[in-house]
């Protein structure tokens, strides 16, 4: 007996028989046993299930006889997250059909399959697969996907436990090159042995890709050459890491060499190279820095800046910005985030009736109709535990333009000598990056300890330990704000590693590597393959390569001290 199909949305289901139908129908359940074949005679309001879904269904049901007994549940487009096509689940009875919790998710035009969750078998005695047998099987079930006339073929890469499931890594590879990491198929085993989850990524292992017309790499550099290119470009920098921390309390800073250039929003690492040239891969996506930033000294006045009161927040505003708030109704509001530090809000202005304190701080920019041009709201953050200042922002409803000149000398001077005001006591050496448009000046700072920059983990481009911000219309404050920890041991620098060895390290754990890399262009909606050698973490590891642009990137990095290199997934 062939799979039963059934449509949610409609609330019906037939028995296909043995899925060689042309075309694949669903019928009311009225009126319908588990055990009478469904005839389009007998269906009312009959809905067609695309034929490309059924034709999906026939070729993993070949792939896993298991699922040739079960009902198979149309349920529609589904939309991520990480997959978008048509979603099916695989009941055991027509019963069970609403409440199954395996599925499979196939592409929406093709029917091919792009995901699929089966419910893992517990075994009293666990019967895994040997590596090598994972592999082989996980190589067969891609291929059988697959077809005939893609051009694709796969080599299993890493082999790896995540909790009950054994899975394998799969690389597409095209003229003996391996592709980058958009291309990758996962298989998994439960303890039974069975095969209970794939994914591929974008959908491209049934893409059809001539060898033919990528370039060909005959007359690439050899390894060695290319790694004594990539050694003598210096990949690495070394910088102080800030773990995410409580602002009060005293934090250790891991001394590391990261990749320049970072990984996370390019197809391949910053300290790739060209296949050819032997010269640092760059592509139109490469991230360039259009700020360069500069480093500058800074004797700062230590002064201490902290408010755990209505009138130590007031001074504290009129001392450091000069804002006078004794005209504007005072709000204080406590929270804390994430296991984060408790914070302390103060917030100035009129929001009007109703308002509840919470939700002051996200209308900040909002003002109520009927305000005053010019009216402004104020906010003050502060750690709940220390008083200290966190960050102070100021909004303004409608201002009155300045007849001043937008004066961006005026702006850096003034961040000048606030940041003096917030460093600590003696000498600081601060690397400073501009940033902003016409109307903002926007000032990130970072400080620089033995020479090092330091930064904090996941901080953003956008981020700086000081991050501040003037509206260059008037020359008032917009933002500023503090992420520095109150509190850091730095490791010494004589402690650190050569870099000459710490380069060593990483090619040890990953050695360069013959990549395809594709460089692709939204506008034009096309593609275009590069040739480079690249540290081959992308073909051994799993890792989503997206998110928000960080200042620096430590998706994989050399702890300075240890050689040892640290990959967060």
């Amino acid at each position: 007996m062939g799979p039963v199909f059934k449509v949610k949305r409609t609330v019906s289901w037939f028995l296909s028989g043995t899925l060689a139908a042309a075309t694949v129908f669903a019928a009311p359940l009225s009126g319908v046993g588990a055990t009478s074949p469904v005839t389009v005679a007998q269906a009312q309001s009959v809905v067609a299930v695309p034929m490309h879904v059924t034709k999906g269904v026939q070729k993993l049901v070949k792939l896993l006889p298991e699922l040739s007994s079960r009902y198979v549940v149309y349920g529609g487009d589904v939309d991520g997250p990480g997959v978008s096509g048509v979603v099916v689940t695989f009941a055991q009875s027509a019963a069970e059909a609403e409440s199954a919790m395996d599925d499979a998710i196939f592409d929406g035009q093709t029917g091919e399959l792009l995901r699929l969750n089966l419910t893992s078998k517990a075994a009293t005695k666990p019967a895994y697969p040997t590596e090598q047998q994972a592999k082989t099987r996980a190589l067969a079930f891609v291929a059988g996907l697959q077809g005939t006339g893609t051009g694709n073929t796969y080599q299993a890469r890493e082999v790896y436990k995540n909790k009950d499931l054994l899975t394998v890594r799969l690389v597409r590879v095209l003229n003996n090159v391996v592709l980058d990491d958009d291309y990758d198929c996962l298989v998994s085993f439960d303890a039974s042995g069975r095969i209970v989850w794939f994914s591929t990524f974008d959908g491209r292992l049934y893409e059809k890709v001539s060898p033919s017309s990528l370039p060909s790499p005959q007359r690439v550099i050899s390894v060695e050459q290319a790694v004594r290119n990539w050694q003598e470009s210096r990949p690495l920098e070394l910088v102080y890491l800030l773990p995410i921390h409580n602002h009060s309390d005293q934090v250790e800073a891991k001394l590391a060499y990261v990749l320049k250039n970072g990984i996370i929003t390019q197809q391949h690492t910053g300290s790739a190279l060209d296949a050819f040239s032997g010269k640092r891969l760059v592509t139109k996506n490469t991230q360039a820095t259009t700020n360069p930033s500069q480093t500058i000294n800074v004797t700062g006045t230590g002064e201490k800046w902290v408010a755990q009161t209505e009138p130590q927040a007031r001074d504290l505003l009129r001392m450091l910005f000069r804002i006078e708030t004794e005209k504007l109704p005072l709000f204080i509001y406590e929270a804390s985030y994430n296991d984060g530090p408790a914070l302390r809000y103060f917030i100035w202005g009129n929001f009007g009736e109703g308002v509840p304190d919470a939700d002051k701080i996200s209308r900040m920019a909002t003002f109520p109709e009927g305000s005053s041009n010019g009216e402004q709201r104020h906010l003050l953050v502060t750690d709940a535990k220390t008083g200290e200042l966190l960050e102070f922002s100021t909004k303004v409803n409608n201002p009155q333009w300045s007849n001043v000149k937008t004066n961006k000398k005026r702006d850096r001077m003034e961040a000048d000598k606030l940041l003096k005001r917030l460093a600590p006591s003696g000498s600081n050496q601060i690397q400073v990056t501009e940033d902003g448009d016409e109307r903002y000046t926007s000032i990130i700072a970072d400080p620089l300890v033995n020479g090092i920059p330091v930064y904090g983990i996941n901080q953003s481009v956008e981020q700086g330990m000081y991050s501040i911000r003037i509206d260059s219309w008037t020359g008032t404050w917009e933002q500023v704000s503090i992420n520095k920890p109150a509190s850091v041991k730095y490791p010494a620098r004589s402690n650190a590693l050569k870099e000459q060895v710490a380069m060593t390290r990483l090619l040890q754990t990953y050695p360069l590597e013959l990549t395809y890399i594709h460089q692709p262009d939204y506008k034009k909606d096309t593609i275009t393959w590069k040739l480079g050698y690249d540290l081959s973490f992308r073909q051994t590891r799993s890792h989503c390569f997206c998110g928000g642009e960080f200042k620096v990137d430590d998706t994989f990095y050399v702890d300075a001290i240890t050689g040892k290199v640290i990959v967060n997934e």
